[in-house]
């Protein structure tokens, strides 16, 4: 048997004492930091803080370690918050080594948002394509895929019932025109709007698009109702069909109310 000596056993043990005093360090540095950069918020606003700040004080409610380095790596890996909240949970959480709970804070954020944005300022008359444009944007925020929307409006345009009538994949939503009728009798209203989403593109239509659109506003003829419009949100614009001219069936038929520069 080899015995060591205490010569031997004072290196080693002086190594670890040593790794310890320095975790032992830079835990105090992380947590000073944290704590400077709450103080600079609750002193200073949100505002202040560059990109990499703001995303570091929401992780560090979320995360232990250095949130500093976390944050600035996602920054330079997404390169902003708003990229960061649209990217892969599993992603997320496989390369970047990020904590269940700051990955599932990041994903709530534009749903947060979405709901503040219709309890503040959401747009309830639909009376313009301009109007529609914006009610409809504000129930697409935070939305991952596509989704397919109807509202039903009452004869002053107020909206009285909104529906997601189907969820579909980032480039397709999938409904039924029965589930649309059934919608509109369920209502007691006969005018309607149908909006979708292209999140992860513009809003201009596709083929597919303007054949929904021929089909609903027939769908709805049947029911002596009208479709008022179709608007498309996509990642940076919106569309109105009934402005864009490309279903007749739908532009052709005035509605008394509704205001849009329809194209010759």
């Amino acid at each position: 048997m080899t015995v060591l000596s205490a010569a031997t056993k004072e290196p080693s043990q002086c190594v670890q004492k040593a790794h310890l005093l320095s975790d032992g360090m830079a835990d105090k540095d992380i947590k000073l930091r944290k704590e400077l950069l709450r103080n600079k918020y609750r002193s200073e606003g949100f505002d202040a803080l560059t990109e990499t700040e703001k995303l570091e004080l929401l992780l560090s409610y979320a995360c232990s370690g250095d949130t500093g380095k976390l944050a600035e790596k996602l920054i330079n890996d997404y390169g902003s918050i708003n990229a960061l909240t649209d990217a892969d949970h599993e992603l997320l959480l496989k390369d970047n080594k990020m904590s269940e709970q700051a990955a599932a804070l990041l994903k709530l954020i534009p749903c947060i948002s979405r709901t503040l944005y219709h309890e503040r300022f959401t747009v309830t008359i639909l009376n313009s394509a301009d109007a529609a444009k914006s009610f409809f944007t504000s129930h697409f925020i935070g939305a991952v895929g596509e989704q397919l929307i109807i509202s039903a409006v009452n004869n002053k345009f107020r909206a009285v019932n909104t529906k997601i009538l189907a969820f579909g994949s980032p480039t397709r939503a999938y409904t039924s025109y029965r589930e649309i009728s059934e919608f509109a009798v369920k209502s007691n209203c006969n005018i309607f709007f149908i909006a979708h989403n292209h999140p992860k593109a513009d809003s201009s239509p596709s083929n597919s698009d303007i054949l929904f659109t021929t089909n609903v506003v027939n769908a709805f003829s049947r029911l002596d109702s009208v479709l008022a419009d179709h608007i498309i949100i996509g990642c940076d614009n919106s569309f109105s069909f009934r402005e864009s001219n490309l279903v007749p069936e739908l532009s052709s038929r005035p509605l008394e109310g509704y205001r849009c520069d329809i194209k010759e």
